[in-house]
């Protein structure tokens, strides 16, 4: 069965390298992968493929997805590095972007989201002098970081059940490799409760007003 999955950075598709790379069998799917250059066009992107890797504010903008509970993309660090203050504009990877509503959630609801150009603030996986996974952990008891999660439109849930563990098993390789996040194998209790703590964060900021995914 051939799928269609979209994503925009590489670091979002280091679960599947193995699978990908031809490292398991991978039985009778083959993946096509569709790089998309902006962020903010998955939402329009989902219904033409089969899988996509879409940031959690998607959830709130396309109802009913399915979300695979493995090989997502979970990150340990995310800082916001200040320019100049006041921060107004701040530099993320889209005005839908799981990044930006965390910085206004955590940080400062009043700031705007700039792709390119002039801004006060950019959004850092290593450094920054906001460190707004330390105001994650503080708001959601330390939990994971998810960012993206792999979800699907179209695809019927048998399928997805049989992809899935495609995706566990070549998710484990790289866990194994110390080459990637123990919840992006596998998001578990925790994982759970952190999509769940940033949509209770969403809709007490009014950033979210109808939430509804089905997590397979």
């Amino acid at each position: 069965m051939n799928l269609r999955l979209a994503y925009t950075r590489d670091e979002e598709i280091k679960p599947l390298e193995p699978l990908l790379r031809g490292e398991i069998d991978n039985r009778g799917f083959n993946i096509e992968l569709v790089k998309v250059s902006k962020e903010d066009e998955l939402k329009f992107v989902i219904d033409k493929v089969d899988l996509a890797y879409v940031p959690l504010p998607v959830l709130n903008l396309i109802p009913q997805l399915k979300v695979i509970s493995n090989g997502n993309y979970v990150v340990e660090r995310l800082k916001l590095r200040i320019i100049s203050n006041p921060v107004r504009k701040v530099l993320v990877p889209g005005s839908n972007s799981t990044e930006f509503y965390l910085v206004k959630m955590l940080y400062n609801n009043n700031v705007i989201p700039v792709l390119n150009g002039n801004y006060d603030a950019e959004v850092n996986y290593k450094e920054g002098e906001v460190g707004l996974d330390k105001l994650w952990s503080e708001k959601c008891e330390n939990l994971p970081l998810v960012l993206k999660v792999l979800a699907s439109k179209n695809l019927d849930e048998s399928v997805l059940l049989e992809f899935k563990i495609l995706v566990r098993e070549s998710a484990s390789k790289m866990v194994e490799r110390g080459e990637l996040n123990s919840f992006s194998k596998e998001l578990g209790l925790k994982g759970r409760k952190a999509l769940e703590c940033f949509f209770n964060l969403c809709f007490q900021k009014n950033l979210c007003s109808n939430v509804s995914y089905y997590l397979i």
